[in-house]
């Protein structure tokens, strides 16, 4: 049986530092699939054209990842996804799109509005739901939609089915945990698979487990945003029952592995042998 992992990668939940481990593993059987235009307009179809054309491909990670996956003989589909805390990951996208060197209407917004006013703007219905159940709308296949006000509200369902089948989930704020709940996942068709990390396109070079996704960050974020706040927890009211379910669906595996102290301390040894190289 073939095996491919189908990361679904999500815009600032720590998705390049995943696609480094799958690279640093496959090799040039990891594709960092940027045909996002591809991959939204024919999905099933376009990710049935990969696999068949590309016989050596064993992951896949794209920004607009099909929910939709085609049936193939001798195929089998590891989909993955990393979720985040949502008020947390509104302070790490403004951060970056500070920072980027691009002319996306959000890098604009970002460079010259201050947290609070560029979150404001972030609100508005006819701008982009970067931070609005964005996670959700990603779940549910809807890439890009952005018109819809009540697309979450009516596709949810659909996005906690996705995170309930998929047989990779976990979360930034517990990273490491995820990758060992990962690597013990996919040992039983890749057996020599090592998830460990230099974090990559991250302040500072790494990821701290909870260093900006604790509840006194959130408190803090939430203090920042003053009069915007009730509004911002509405717009991703969605995206914080669906990291909670991606967190109870991630410790209730945890729990039925043996020995996880020991493999996640391992893990971190060979993180810190990697930062040492």
């Amino acid at each position: 049986m073939r095996c491919i992992i189908l990361h679904g990668h999500i815009f600032k939940n720590a998705g390049t530092t995943f696609d480094w481990s799958l690279h640093n593993n496959f090799g040039e059987g990891f594709l960092d699939h940027r045909e996002d235009v591809l991959m939204r307009r024919d999905g099933c179809n376009h990710l049935r054209d990969l696999v068949n054309t590309t016989p050596g491909l064993n992951a896949i990670s794209s920004h607009s990842m099909t929910r939709s996956l085609p049936r193939l003989p001798g195929v089998e589909f590891m989909p993955a996804y990393i979720l985040r805390h949502p008020i947390a990951r509104i302070r790490s996208v403004y951060t970056f799109e500070r920072r980027q060197l691009a002319n996306t209407p959000g890098a604009r917004a970002a460079k010259l509005k201050n947290f609070r006013d560029y979150v404001g703007w972030r609100m508005q219905a006819d701008v982009a739901r970067t931070i609005r159940n964005y996670q959700t709308v990603y779940l549910a296949g809807r890439h890009g939609a952005t018109a819809d006000a009540d697309i979450a509200a009516r596709f949810f369902a659909q996005a906690l089915e996705n995170l309930g089948s998929s047989p990779l989930v976990g979360t930034v704020e517990d990273y490491d945990r995820t990758m060992v709940l990962f690597e013990e996942t996919l040992k039983t068709r890749f057996p020599q698979i090592d998830l460990s990390y230099i974090a990559q396109n991250v302040s500072g070079g790494k990821i701290p487990p909870g260093s900006d996704t604790g509840d006194e960050a959130v408190a803090r974020i939430l203090t920042d945003l003053g009069g915007l706040q009730k509004q911002v927890i509405d717009e991703n009211s969605f995206d914080l029952a669906l990291y909670q379910a991606a967190v109870h669906r991630m410790n209730s595996r945890v729990d039925q592995i043996t020995d996880f102290t020991d493999k996640l301390a391992d893990f971190r040894a060979r993180c810190q042998r990697r930062l040492l190289c």
